[in-house]
């Protein structure tokens, strides 16, 4: 075949016939699962329908507030493996371009980004997880027993402030049903619905494009999160080969685009750690229907 793909073709060529451009065509270096079509199209694979749903929703979600994002043009299906065609957007990603950038330009990026975010945070729930299906794909919200799809403003801090407040497995399983029933020290508030959040905005999911503009790219964790995780998901990179400047002004940047949740995200990691320790350390709260019970998991999972 020849690898070159036709654009006028993209809705008249098969889907077996897409799929073979993916499979000869060579992916971005450190994108596995991103193959570029053309200079005007990029196919990206996803392993579940479920996964497809919630960035597509996701995007369009994004472009009805004014948010310029990749368009998805079709849906290649082949065997158990699912392909968004979209647009190929021109320009250098963040963590590419960063190095050059000095601090001027930094805070101008900065600004547009702030007001990208805004835009999104304009849009409030007051349940959580992905648009489609309410499902959370929060790497913050990730311990063995997850939470139920579309879970409560009351289950997430619930489970936010069960793993702040962790003791360790020993203290946990000597709590009483009382102990169980309330925390004692909430680190995090209920007063706050949820806002639309992109949830991954590190460097590598933007794009400068060649008129100096951010372009957002990869919208498949977003959905309806407390604030915080917004300016959580713009230091989940590892900022290998940084300088300290450069430390420097991606930690400004992202105070003046995401917001002061220094606090908040320290915390937030701490849960993470915690819960890739003890994966199953709710389990007694939730055999006791305490205040971190809620899980998308059959009780007779949770109580083998």
């Amino acid at each position: 075949m020849e690898l070159k793909f036709d654009d006028a073709k993209l809705f008249s060529y098969t889907d077996s016939e897409i799929y073979e451009y993916i499979n000869c065509l060579p992916s971005l270096p450190d994108y596995g699962v991103i193959v570029p079509l053309s200079h005007k199209y990029l196919a990206k694979a996803y392993a579940a329908w479920e996964q497809v749903e919630d960035a597509v929703s996701a995007m369009k979600f994004a472009s009805q507030l004014g948010i310029h994002v990749p368009h998805v043009h079709r849906i290649v299906v082949h065997d158990r493996d699912f392909y968004c065609i979209m647009d190929r957007i021109s320009g250098r990603t963040l963590d590419v371009a960063w190095h050059e950038l000095g601090w001027s330009s930094s805070l101008r990026l900065a600004f547009q980004l702030r007001r990208v975010v805004h835009r999104l945070r304009t849009a409030v729930s007051t349940s959580s997880g992905s648009l489609p299906t309410g499902r959370s794909v929060s790497y913050y919200l990730d311990d063995w027993f997850r939470l139920p799809d579309r879970a409560t403003i009351h289950h997430v801090y619930g489970f936010l402030n069960f793993w702040a407040s962790f003791p360790g497995l020993i203290h946990e399983i000597k709590k009483t049903p009382a102990e169980h029933a309330t925390c004692a020290r909430p680190m995090f508030s209920h007063n706050r619905p949820f806002v639309f959040t992109h949830h991954d905005l590190a460097p590598r999911n933007m794009i400068l494009d060649t008129e100096g503009q951010l372009r957002i790219v990869d919208w498949d964790l977003a959905g309806f999160y407390p604030e915080s995780f917004e300016y959580g998901g713009m230091h989940n990179f590892i900022d290998s080969g940084w300088t300290r400047c450069a430390r420097w002004r991606w930690n400004l940047f992202a105070w003046i685009a995401g917001g002061l949740y220094d606090k908040e995200f320290r915390w937030l990691e701490i849960i993470r750690s915690r819960f890739r320790h003890f994966g199953a350390g709710r389990r007694c709260n939730m055999r006791a229907g305490g205040y971190a019970s809620a899980t998308r998991w059959p009780d007779n999972l949770i109580s083998d």
